[in-house]
């Protein structure tokens, strides 16, 4: 068995080592017998649980995809420089962090000083280290091309990263305009119509119909804002209730990926992280059912849950990945051509790779076309509220100043 040991030597330095013996009384014995104080000892499955229950008290369990890509780029500089695998993980570990990711990384290479290989110490920590990973760190392992697959990892995540911010770039703008659009409609509402309904009352002018109907609006909204409030509160409890369910989620993804605009943007996202998952396993010499198996947890969407237990059934019965894909109506038909052809040439990794990075400029283009005519709409549409309400507000007093 594995015995990670810390303990003080005569000039009195501190040693962290593992060491390999058949029992814990063994151990002492061995290290008494070279003349060192042992402060703590501890099997390494039992560090393993210590190093997870720190982790776990922390704030933040799972590993960033920053501090992933990171690690993932620096031990592919160091590997590729000539370093071993060991000094390259101790390179890493000098860099700053967080405590918890040094502690892991610190596991990691006392393990692979033990002789674990480096998917089987991460495989310790699934929540750091997804399955994707640990399958192209296997592959690179297995085929002595470990730069080249770390180098993969962080193409992965590179794009990963770089896809999520431009989502969130292009969700952030209309989103701010349209709090802003609320906030106007009900500082109006609140404050400056009732203003003005004071005034009309005392100047007891004839009022148009459309400034009768914002003052009863108005009116209502202040007496009855419990009930505006709590109608789309309950509908979204409802509907969040509803979406949890097995019927309602499927219901509710297959109506986003054939909604007009908001769909072909949504199917391009999920499909580029799927295709370019398997174009990086399958590159890392990864066989092709455990390829296909990994996209499982790439989504939530139970449409592309199916298509994936689909492709997994087809490669089992020794059909082919496009059949299943041609019969999906999300699916562009360049996907579909450019799969088929690397099924036949035998170069279904770089297809896949090839057309999954064709589908993350089509949704990046895609996700700037609808983020660009839903600025302007959302513009127009304060526009005419607040244009109909200065109307309806200065109507009765253009009228009366006319008549004096």
């Amino acid at each position: 068995m594995m015995i990670q040991y810390t303990a003080v030597d005569r000039e009195g330095r501190r040693i962290q080592e593992t060491l390999e013996t058949e029992s814990l009384d063994d151990a002492r014995r061995q290290l008494s017998r070279k003349g060192l104080l042992v402060l703590e000892l501890a099997a390494a499955s039992q560090l393993g649980q210590a190093v997870m229950s720190r982790r776990g008290n922390s704030k933040a369990r799972n590993a960033t995809a920053p501090e992933l890509l990171m690690f993932s780029r620096q031990m592919t500089m160091m590997l590729n420089a000539g370093a071993a695998l060991v000094p390259a993980m101790q390179a890493v570990l000098e860099q700053p962090g967080r405590p918890a990711w040094h502690n892991l990384l610190s596991d990691l290479i006392e393990r692979v000083e033990g002789g674990a290989p480096l998917n089987e110490a991460m495989a310790r920590f699934p929540e750091y280290f997804p399955g994707n990973i640990r399958s192209m760190v296997s592959g690179g392992e297995s085929t002595s091309e470990l730069p080249a697959a770390f180098q993969r990892v962080a193409t992965l995540l590179e794009n990963r990263i770089r896809l999520r911010k431009r989502i969130v770039g292009a969700v952030a703008y209309p989103a701010m305009l349209l709090v802003l659009a609320v906030s106007v409609f009900c500082t109006m509402a609140l404050f400056v119509l009732p203003r003005f309904a004071s005034l009309f009352e005392v100047l007891n002018a004839p009022l148009p119909a459309m400034t009768r109907l914002l003052l009863d609006t108005t009116m209502a909204l202040r007496q009855y804002w419990i009930v505006v409030l709590a109608v789309p509160i309950g509908l979204a409890i409802v509907l969040v209730t509803w979406s949890r369910t097995p019927a309602g989620k499927c219901t509710i993804d297959r109506l986003l990926l054939r909604s007009p605009g908001i769909g072909p943007v949504v199917s391009a996202v999920l499909l580029t992280r799927i295709l370019q998952l398997w174009g990086a396993l399958l590159k890392s010499r990864v066989p092709l059912l455990a390829t296909i198996r990994q996209a499982r947890d790439v989504s939530r969407n139970e449409v592309i849950h199916q298509l994936v237990n689909e492709v997994d059934i087809a490669v089992q019965d020794g059909r082919s990945i496009s059949s299943v894909f041609r019969r999906y109506a999300f699916v562009p038909a360049p996907v579909i051509a450019s799969i088929s052809t690397g099924e036949e040439s035998g170069r279904l990794g770089e297809s896949m790779e090839y057309v999954g990075n064709w589908l993350e400029e089509e949704s990046n283009d895609r996700i700037h076309s609808v983020t660009k005519t839903l600025e302007p709409m959302i513009l127009i549409g304060m526009g005419l509220v607040i244009g109909s309400v200065c109307l309806a507000l200065f109507l009765p007093l253009f009228d009366l100043a006319t008549a004096a």
